[in-house]
């Protein structure tokens, strides 16, 4: 009976490890980290690598002759969640840091609306389906997150921007 269990183990743990499989590229990896510490560039990044992946599913579903049509958009709509996900994260650790990343919210705020059709182009299937879900409910997420923070952020460098100017006028009295 253990040998069995065992068995199974490790026959699913290959499955297992090569669906969690790092979406990017090595070249993708070290770009990441050389733009670690510059939120523009690091979230641009991230834009970039999710605009291929949904490049990627609305090719391969347009592809009348695709082979392994299925698998390729399951692949390519959990790819897409990942990176989805990455691009939410780094937003919100920007964020926090009050960066000032309104350009590029308002890219990532048209994006997901591009995505978000991208994503509900292929017929509906029982091999995608559930991956679909998730890449859409990831790509929601982002775009509420990025319509949010464009809000506040507008708001809270309007209020930088007045709190400069009675400082300039403090002082101009001095």
């Amino acid at each position: 009976m253990a040998i069995t269990g065992a068995l199974i183990l490790l026959a699913i743990a290959p499955a297992f490890a090569q669906s969690k499989k790092d979406p990017l590229t090595d070249q993708q990896i070290e770009d990441v980290r050389e733009a670690g510490d510059q939120p523009l560039q690091r979230i641009k990044l991230f834009v970039g690598y999710v605009d291929d992946r949904a490049k990627g599913i609305h090719t391969v579903n347009a592809d009348p002759i695709a082979q392994n049509k299925s698998v390729r958009l399951h692949n390519l709509m959990e790819e897409f969640t990942r990176l989805s996900d990455e691009l939410q994260d780094n937003m919100d650790n920007f964020d926090q840091q009050h960066a000032d990343l309104r350009k590029v919210l308002k890219e990532v705020v048209d994006k997901t609306e591009e995505w978000g059709k991208i994503l509900n182009e292929p017929k509906p299937s029982p091999q995608y389906d559930f991956s679909r879900k998730t890449a859409i409910d990831s790509n929601q997420s982002a775009h509420e997150t990025a319509v949010q923070m464009l809000a506040d952020e507008t708001k809270y460098f309007i209020e930088e921007k007045k709190k400069e100017k009675e400082q300039e006028k403090e002082e101009q009295k001095r």
